[in-house]
């Protein structure tokens, strides 16, 4: 197989990326602050919340990058700050109730556009779909991880 391909893969990529980038059509939120719900979310231990340190880790960037996004969601009530009672320098991120609300909200709009597209590629097309970028994963998985270990 030639380069041609691993082109036009990333090509493809490059576009689906571009044409998701504003999904404020779709979710009604910047495409960043409905990333950092959903890491919240997810990575919120119990309902005791995450550290800053935590997701500026995930995402690779810095402390105050992720402070700022913090702010801008705080200041839209969608998640809150809380202290932790026995150490106060310690500082954890979680969801209000509304940030619930409206990631739910957000995730349902996806996830009905995603259905539209799969809808319209027909049953076939969608289970080859994603059985082969599940291969694909798990190639680049494989991959990716036996370079690490080099």
């Amino acid at each position: 197989m030639d380069m041609s391909s691993a082109y036009r893969i990333v090509q493809i990529m490059q576009k689906f990326h571009k044409s998701t980038g504003n999904l404020k059509n779709i979710i009604d939120m910047p495409r960043s602050e409905f990333m950092m719900l959903k890491l919240i979310r997810t990575h919120a231990e119990e309902s005791d919340g995450v550290t800053v340190s935590k997701l500026s880790e995930f995402l690779e960037i810095s402390k105050p990058a992720v402070s700022q996004m913090v702010n801008v969601l705080e200041n839209k009530g969608l998640v809150e700050r809380v202290t932790n009672k026995s150490d106060r320098r310690v500082v954890r991120i979680r969801l209000t109730e509304e940030g619930s609300n409206t990631l739910k909200k957000a995730m349902n709009g996806y996830m009905r556009k995603i259905s539209a597209i799969f809808e319209k590629m027909g049953d076939a097309d969608t289970e080859e779909f994603l059985r082969l970028l599940e291969k694909f994963y798990n190639i680049a998985s494989e991959d990716l991880s036996s370079e690490q270990d080099s």
